[in-house]
């Protein structure tokens, strides 16, 4: 699909790749060799990825082929924490099962390790884990560690467009975990640093909050009929397709804002 919007012109810096994505992650106890979760001794991986390429077509249009979303299971001999369905892509019977496993927790579920829980409650951290890990949607998604050396291929021959490093940050640490060449994209795109300017226009900096606010005034032309907010996925926040193309929307908003 073809689309037409001088802004992503503006995004790419010239360069004829566009790739945005966003992640939902693995919390992994532990930082020894790893890029840390600034302020604790704990680390990212992806768990969910997901996000589109845009690519620059002889006549001045960008080719939109439609998304992907990929998912990993946690990684072997590490202790990874609790997933809250806040952050997971899962059924609604999936999140309700998660969100009773939750309310039971003696800790914080962002603290929840195996390591971390007293005994009587480690089992349930692994009845939760296999629960994720066999929901529908996220089972059907599962690639082996190996698919991210493709993706890093394509990742290093574009622009990206992100908000914040963590995403970033948790493919590094991806690639230490197997031992895979990490590769440095073209450039970066990031829109963590109007976060000021968010709380100030918006009252808040969360991406879906700041997306909210500024959508009425996107200037997010697509095709002749449609708009990018109607071709792209937009069907729910922490869903890292949805996350991604709010990213896209609200770094449009703020290149056009900029350029007046």
């Amino acid at each position: 699909m073809k689309l037409y919007n001088q802004h992503l012109d503006t995004l790419s810096k010239g360069n004829p790749k566009l790739l945005v994505f966003d992640c939902e992650f693995w919390r992994v106890s532990g930082t020894s060799g790893f890029i840390p979760i600034p302020d604790t001794d704990e680390f990212f991986i992806p768990r969910e990825i997901g996000g589109f390429f845009l690519t620059k077509n002889d006549d001045g249009s960008w080719e939109y082929n439609g998304y992907f979303f990929v998912t990993f299971t946690n990684p072997k001999g590490y202790d990874v924490s609790f997933i809250s369905s806040h952050y997971a892509s899962v059924s609604q019977k999936t999140a309700d099962q998660l969100d009773v496993y939750q309310s039971q927790l003696q800790l914080e579920w962002s603290r929840a390790f195996e390591g971390a829980l007293p005994d009587d409650q480690k089992p349930m951290l692994k009845e939760s884990l296999k629960l994720y890990n066999s929901d529908h949607h996220i089972a059907e998604h599962h690639k082996p560690p190996s698919w991210i050396k493709k993706f890093l291929k394509q990742y290093s021959e574009s622009m990206i467009i992100v908000k914040g490093r963590a995403d970033i940050h948790a493919l590094e640490n991806m690639c230490r975990i197997h031992e895979y060449d990490y590769l440095e994209p073209v450039d970066v795109y990031d829109i963590a640093p109007w976060n000021r300017k968010s709380r100030r226009l918006c009252g808040t900096a969360k991406l879906e909050g700041s997306f909210d606010c500024i959508s009425p005034y996107v200037d997010d032309k697509g095709t002749k009929k449609r708009r990018l907010r109607d071709i792209l996925p937009l069907d729910r926040a922490h869903d890292p397709t949805t996350d991604a193309s709010m990213t896209l929307l609200v770094a449009i908003y703020i290149v056009a804002s900029q350029s007046k």
